[in-house]
This record gives structure tokens, sequence and C-alpha cells, in this order.
């Protein structure tokens, strides 16, 4: 990753972006990504173009909640928002849509693919008031007190280390400035009627997350995080979506299940016949009229950095 301070002269190839007036008194130092060498995926569940495809469906499908929440917070006109860990759009449509033109919208993502894929998207959906860079969530290298709000949105789930994410949002938020979280809790994640390959690939799918030092019960964490890094006038809410057959999110196991499909074959989870064996039964099931699949909890928390 090359980061550039405004003042610094261009790289070859690179052109520095031209630093934005201060607003709220505060000064942004503007960084520029070369995104010509990809690196390596490291979000957990990679970045194809089928993964790619899947977060811009998320974003759409959960378009009502986080603009709720947004509401609910009093995001205004000219606010500094940052999308932490955005991928290849997160809410950062929603947060232009919220804070203006005027304003500064960032959209802070680690992997490169995820980056290119994102300024495509900007440009196509001419969302010219957010700028993207490269950066980790646990250091993102951003000013204290620079923002009016940080979110992030289903990237705890994905880090070893959640609270240092969100001790990270909370320096980078000024005095009176907001940090919203949004993330699963697989406890409610269920199909009706129940099926033996679902609680087969569940738990497999769990202990591969965990043995990464993971968390998928992260979201009932969501209020106590806030509380421990120093916020104030916490609130939080849940949400349990239930989905059916042909909905993407009623195959959602299948999806992670085949993306780790390596891990558990090679770990010994299952063997490649008990692997094909679980995944065609438990395909035919979802796809039955009479099956439900409730979804895991979506959890939402907000809170306010004291003034």
């Amino acid at each position: 990753m090359i980061r550039l301070d405004a003042e610094q002269q261009s790289l070859p190839g690179l052109e520095p972006v031209a630093p934005k007036p201060s607003v709220h008194g505060r000064r942004f130092v503007t960084r520029a990504v070369d995104l010509r060498t990809p690196g390596t995926p490291e979000y957990v569940l990679g970045a194809s173009t089928p993964e790619r495809q899947r977060l811009l469906m998320q974003c759409e499908l959960f378009k009502p909640e986080a603009r709720s929440m947004l509401d609910q917070i009093g995001v205004g006109r000219n606010w500094w928002t940052i999308d932490v860990g955005c991928g290849p759009m997160g809410i950062l449509d929603l947060l232009a849509e919220s804070t203006g033109p005027g304003a500064e919208v960032i959209g802070l993502e680690r992997d490169p693919n995820m980056l290119e894929f994102g300024h495509e998207l900007m440009e196509e959906r001419g969302l010219n008031s957010v700028r993207l860079i490269q950066g980790d969530a646990h250091d993102t290298g951003l000013p204290q007190s620079s923002f009016d709000l940080a979110h992030a949105r289903l990237v705890l789930v994905n880090v070893p280390d959640p609270m240092g994410v969100v001790a990270e949002m909370t320096k980078i938020v000024r005095p009176g400035g907001w940090v919203a979280l949004q993330e699963v809790d697989w406890i409610s994640w269920v199909c009706e009627p129940s099926h033996p390959a679902w609680t087969k690939l569940l738990d497999i799918n769990a202990e591969i997350w965990r043995k990464r030092g993971m968390d998928v019960f992260v979201g009932r964490r969501l209020p106590g995080l806030l509380k421990k890094a120093g916020l104030k006038d916490i609130q939080s809410k849940v949400h349990t979506p239930v989905y059916q057959y042909p909905h993407p999110y009623a195959h959602l196991l299948l999806t992670f299940s085949k993306i780790n499909r390596s891990e558990m074959i090679e770990k010994g989870y299952v063997s490649e016949a008990e692997y094909i064996d679980l995944t065609e039964s438990l395909e035919a099931h979802i796809a039955d009229p009479g099956t439900f699949i409730t979804w895991s909890l979506f959890c939402q928390a907000w809170g306010r950095k004291a003034a």
C-alpha cells in the first residue's frame, strides 16, 4: 500500500488528491492508494466476483435497517463520516445521501481488489463525494477526532480483535461524534424443519471461524464493546429476518460451505464424499417450499463519544 500526504510529491502513475477544505476546524490527511498490483485478499470469505456480488446484494438487503439507524443517530448535512471495512460499497451511498455533496465521506478498506471494484461502483453511481482509501480497521492512520460518525458493518465478525477496531473507531471520531456497528449473532441461524446436514455444516463453519480467532456470536457483544470504549448514550436494536428458497440468503450456509470446502476436507471435518452428500441433501431440503430459514440475529448498536 502507498500512502501520500497531500503535500508530498506524486509517484509515477499516481496523482495526489487535492486536499479538501477543513470542516469543523479539522484537517484531513489525503492518502493515495496504488491499485495497479492487487495483493492477496485477507478478507475471510475472499474477494471473488461471486463474493463481491453477494456483498452488493447484502448492501441492498440491509439498506432499510441502515437508513433507519442513521436517522435515529441524526446524521446531518456536512457531517464527516467514514465507513470502516466498507468492501465495494458498504453504506457509502447512504452516507453520501444523508450528508450532502459538500461533506466528507470516506470508505476505508484493506483489500485492494475490493477497493478497485469500489472505485468502479463510485464512478458508475455518481458518488462524487465519496473517497476510498486503503487501510486497516485496527490502525487507520487517520487523525484523531476527525469524523462525526464512524460506522462498520459485518467487520467485527471477521477479525480476531473486535475491541481493537471499536477503539480505533472511537479514536477517530470527534468529541460528541458517534460510533455505529452492525453485526451478526449466529445463535438464531436455524432451518425449520430441522435437518441433520444443516446442523453438521453450521457447526463446522462456526468451528472454522472460531479457529481463526473470530466470534460468530459477536452481535450480542456490541453494546458492551461500545461501553468498554467509553461511549455514552448507547442504543441497540436487533432484527431477525426469515428467508425461503430461492432467496440467496436461504442458501448462505451452503455458500459459506462452498468457500470453506477445501479447509473442511483437508482438516478432516468431512471426507469428499461426506461433503457432497451433506451439501446435496441440504440443497434439496432448502428448496422444499415448506422449509424456512431464520437467519442470524442482525444486531445494531451505536454510542456517542463524550464531548
